[in-house]
């Protein structure tokens, strides 16, 4: 992966997330994902996805917990790592998340920040945080605005709206269609320009841990 944003599948192979990550997830939750994952990869990325160079729009948003998180306040201390996924109840993105978490001990050691965003709330979000543990702060971007800011929102087909409300999802608060964000991790400096920018289903499980340091360390951090 290199600055660009790739356009349909990563550099990466695509993957399915590892046997220990499907474990607690239920088979409707197994084959809603694979759907989604499947039709984010042939949609490719958003035109209006933000790309290496850009200014990154500054966004207030809560965490679990109710807290406010300033993504101004964050990256005015040190570089910052966004990581958008489309919900903590898929294999995919919990395998992303995961790997987010493994990494944090070296992302701190850099002197960054990570965090993570979801159109979830509520009892999705504090379940995820019970039963996974990640060591993450992850916010709830319930009506979409901080991803549509950063282009990476997609209206959702009618086959892959069939699964997912028989998965017993809503749509986002606010939309009486369904949207999806698709999953991206950015890597922010301080002064809001996207340094490095991996957009595409894959990429949340692709990008990996030297990458967002060299990512850091171009900056002077790491």
């Amino acid at each position: 992966m290199g600055a660009k944003v790739s356009k349909g599948r990563p550099v990466n192979t695509p993957m399915d997330p590892p046997a220990e990550t499907l474990s607690g997830f239920r088979t409707l939750d197994v084959r809603t994902d694979r759907m989604v994952s499947s039709w984010l990869r042939e949609a490719g990325v958003p035109d209006g996805a933000l790309k290496a160079n850009a200014l990154a729009p500054d966004f207030l948003l809560p965490e679990v917990n109710g807290k406010l998180v300033s993504s101004l306040e964050l990256r005015q201390t040190a570089p910052l790592i966004v990581t958008f996924v489309y919900g903590t109840w898929s294999p995919l993105c919990a395998a992303g998340l995961r790997a987010l978490h493994g990494a944090i001990p070296s992302i701190r050691a850099a002197g960054a920040r990570a965090i993570a965003i979801t159109p979830e709330t509520g009892d999705l979000l504090r379940n995820f945080k019970r039963d996974r543990r990640p060591d993450l702060e992850i916010l709830s971007d319930l009506d979409l605005g901080v991803s549509l800011s950063f282009g990476l929102v997609s209206v959702v087909p009618a086959d892959v709206k069939s699964h997912l409300l028989r998965r017993g999802l809503a749509a986002p608060h606010g939309f009486s269609f369904w949207m999806l964000p698709m999953p991206a991790i950015y890597v922010l400096d301080q002064r809001g320009i996207i340094r490095r920018a991996f957009v595409g289903p894959d990429s949340i499980t692709g990008a990996k841990t030297e990458t967002l340091l060299a990512a850091l360390s171009e900056i002077g951090w790491a």
